[in-house]
């Protein structure tokens, strides 16, 4: 599919406020400018206005000036609908292409057929329940519609994911066998990371227009978007995981680690554009964030 038109995406509001006049009208058409848009051009669109969000917040860490114009005409597939696929480390077939929304099922098939012989079934069956508990809500973001390329939230869960799953092999996984999982969980990041860069890459404009100061303007490339991207989401797993690391190894209490991530939460979310001067707002985004995390690791 191509989005095509005379005009830039600069204006979320303006995207957002086109998108919400379908309540007007017939519930799969929108009449816009007597143009009709589909339920699929409307998701194309609403994927858009979330990236063009993205950009935004991060202008503050990646990006020296203020984004001013985004190229509406470019090739724009149906990533919504595109599986999250990419090779193994190895350069084989990945064990959790296919399963991405139950990518657990894949760690429990591995448990089934690795830890008879030194755990009892009582034992796996518990094993199981705390690998659930780290993998469920990635499972879940994987489910969801909508852009799947690489994300705050994808970032902030699947590094959250990796130090609980890194715990529980120190934990519950006998000492025979933890290589062996460590390669699960390198396998499960590398897929999940892979997978996302390779849409976050395809969904990059060609370039944008950056206005730094008062009236100065200057273009940023594909390259170096791709780059300011990757850049931006290796800061937010280094202090994620950080984070979840000084917890799970006890150097700091629940509370220090609770007040540690609301405080990273809200910093990035009051500065999304669609949410600035919305703290209620902010503060939904980041509970329900928080909330994945309680479920993890019972903060």
């Amino acid at each position: 599919m191509k989005v095509q038109g005379n005009r830039y995406i600069n204006n979320p509001e303006m995207i957002k406020n086109k998108v919400e006049k379908k309540t007007t009208v017939p519930q799969n058409i929108i009449s816009e400018d007597d143009v009709k848009i589909s339920d699929s051009a409307r998701k194309l669109v609403e994927t858009a206005r979330d990236k063009v969000s993205d950009f935004q917040a991060m202008h503050f860490s990646s990006i020296n000036g203020e984004i001013k114009e985004i190229p509406a005409e470019y090739k724009c597939e149906n990533l919504f609908k595109l599986e999250l696929k990419t090779s193994s480390i190895s350069g084989d077939k990945s064990v959790f292409e296919g399963h991405s929304e139950n990518e657990v099922s894949v760690f429990e098939k591995w448990v089934d057929e690795n830890a008879a012989e030194y755990l009892s079934e009582d034992e796996r069956n518990t094993l199981k329940e705390q690998i659930d508990k780290m993998v469920a809500a990635v499972d879940d973001l994987n489910a969801r519609e909508g852009y799947r390329g690489t994300s705050f939230e994808s970032v902030f869960l699947l590094s959250a994911s990796e130090a609980g799953l890194n715990k529980i092999n120190k934990m519950y996984i006998p000492e025979q066998l933890q290589t062996a999982f460590q390669n699960m969980i390198d396998e499960y990041v590398h897929f999940n990371e892979s997978a996302r860069n390779s849409i976050m890459e395809r969904m990059t404009p060609d370039y944008m227009v950056i206005g730094i100061r008062s009236k100065t303007e200057t273009y940023k490339y594909k390259s170096e978007i791709i780059s300011d991207e990757k850049n931006f989401y290796t800061n937010e797993k280094t202090e994620m995981t950080g984070l979840c690391d000084k917890f799970l190894s006890d150097e700091i209490d629940k509370d220090s680690f609770y007040d540690g991530l609301k405080g990273y939460l809200n910093h990035y979310y009051e500065n999304r554009y669609e949410l600035r001067n919305q703290p209620g707002s902010v503060r939904e985004k980041s509970n329900d964030m928080l909330d994945k995390l309680q479920h993890m690791f019972g903060v």
